[in-house]
């Protein structure tokens, strides 16, 4: 993968940190991360959509993880700090 699509995957790690989503609905997290998902996707060359594929469900797994994986008669809830 080239250095540039690198790079914005690790900035989609950054984020999903807890701390940009304070005070936030799960809504509000969703549209950001399915927008930004979607411009990597686009921004991907051929050769590189396989591997930008593997590396986008890796994220998605720490999306579940950090418990942002809610039904949707949550997605207008406020994400409160772990505790």
């Amino acid at each position: 993968m080239r250095d540039a699509m690198t790079i914005a995957v690790s900035e989609l790690y950054q984020g999903i940190r807890h701390d940009h989503w304070h005070g936030k609905t799960f809504r509000q997290f969703w549209d950001w991360f399915n927008a930004r998902c979607i411009d990597l996707v686009a921004a991907a060359e051929a050769g590189e959509l396989a591997e930008l594929e593997v590396e986008l469900l890796a994220v998605r797994a720490s999306v579940e993880d950090a418990g942002y994986m809610v039904s949707s008669d949550r997605l207008g809830e406020v994400i409160e700090p772990p505790m």
